[in-house]
């Protein structure tokens, strides 16, 4: 595990402690209800046993005695002798019945919500977000959301997921890569904020719809003016049009960012990514160095310097290396990943295979 993932898993792991106590101190509002009716059934008992709880001996029971038995008979304790009294008989019997009923949904309840997440998924959330920080709020968890995902948690951040389809396909693998997903419209007015926007380091809008994504950015721009908002739009000149009026600093047009790679792949199969620099389109290319060709045993640094290509990784075995030693001599064998001019193509091929 690399040293950034290590530190988001400690991060989240603290972040989760603190969420965890503010919600238990949250799910004790369940039991103001429960807890009002005993004290009510407590008052009534004693009023009851202070006019209506003589025993045999004929006496009438003080203000403190009554209110003793009263609050003993909510947890069963018969502490008095049965009253002469119907109505304090009837006491009697009937007020441990109210005890017992309004103790055990006083439990049940608190039990449910501490245990059945789920259950108060909103709010559970809210809090889980409040006691975070520099997180990444992403809404929509379609096959392009679920993967943005999945490079923002290799990163080392921490990302809370909006999907809007209680059936998608893609929550549950959300979940298990560590993806905190609530389910439900990110457009409800609130919802946003609920998540901390305030305190997020980005929001990213991936849905596909482009109104939605609209709107949902918009929601955003109003909960903070400042916050970074990424979206994903189909429309290529409505992506353009509104980064100035929405004050939005990155959107995509998802047609403009797969059109290099899919003219490029469909010409050549060693691309493996592609993106537009003005009027030229860039790719990345993908080979394993060929024993007869000009690129086996020159060095990383002739690649940039003689023949003007970017190198993106080298692996000589299973694992890439993103930052290999300029210095290294390619062998027969090893894999390359190199950034040229799409046009330059059959020039890296046949240097690479003689």
């Amino acid at each position: 595990m690399s040293r950034r993932r290590a530190r988001r898993s400690v991060r989240s792991r603290r972040r989760r402690l603190l969420a965890e106590a503010t919600f238990h101190v949250y799910a004790l509002r369940v039991l103001v209800r429960p807890v009002a009716g005993l004290v009510l059934v407590w008052l009534l008992g004693t009023l009851a046993h202070r006019y209506f709880g003589a025993g045999p001996e004929g006496l009438d029971p003080s203000w403190a005695k009554a209110a003793f038995v009263s609050y003993n008979l909510l947890f069963m304790e018969h502490l008095s002798q049965l009253p002469r009294h119907p109505v304090g008989q009837l006491v009697q019997y009937v007020q441990p019945l109210f005890g017992v009923f309004l103790l055990a949904e006083g439990l049940v309840k608190l039990g449910i919500t501490v245990f059945r997440k789920e259950d108060n998924q909103e709010k559970w959330m809210s809090i889980l977000a409040n006691a975070s920080s520099g997180h990444i709020i992403l809404c929509g968890l379609g096959n392009v959301g679920v993967r943005v995902a999945e490079e923002l948690l290799r990163m080392g951040h921490d990302v809370f997921a909006l999907e809007l389809d209680p059936d998608c396909p893609n929550l549950d693998r959300a979940r298990e890569l560590g993806v905190e997903v609530l389910v439900g419209d990110a457009r409800v007015d609130g919802r946003l904020s609920s998540l901390n926007v305030a305190r997020a380091r980005a929001v990213i809008v991936a849905t596909d719809d482009d109104l939605a994504n609209l709107e949902i950015a918009m929601d955003a721009r109003e909960a903070d003016p400042d916050v970074p908002i990424v979206m994903r739009l189909f429309d290529q000149r409505l992506a353009q049009k509104v980064r100035g009026p929405l004050g939005i600093e990155v959107s995509f047009s998802t047609s403009k960012l797969a059109a290099p790679l899919l003219a490029a792949a469909a010409l050549d199969d060693s691309v493996v990514g592609a993106h537009r620099v003005g009027d030229q389109t860039m790719v990345v290319m993908e080979l394993a160095i060929g024993a007869a060709g000009k690129l086996a045993g020159i060095k990383l640094a002739e690649l940039a310097g003689g023949h003007g290509m970017t190198v993106v990784a080298w692996r000589r075995g299973a694992d890439w290396d993103t930052r290999p030693d300029i210095q290294i001599r390619l062998s027969p064998g090893d894999g390359l990943q190199l950034m040229v001019d799409s046009s330059r193509l059959e020039e890296v091929h046949a240097l690479n295979s003689g």
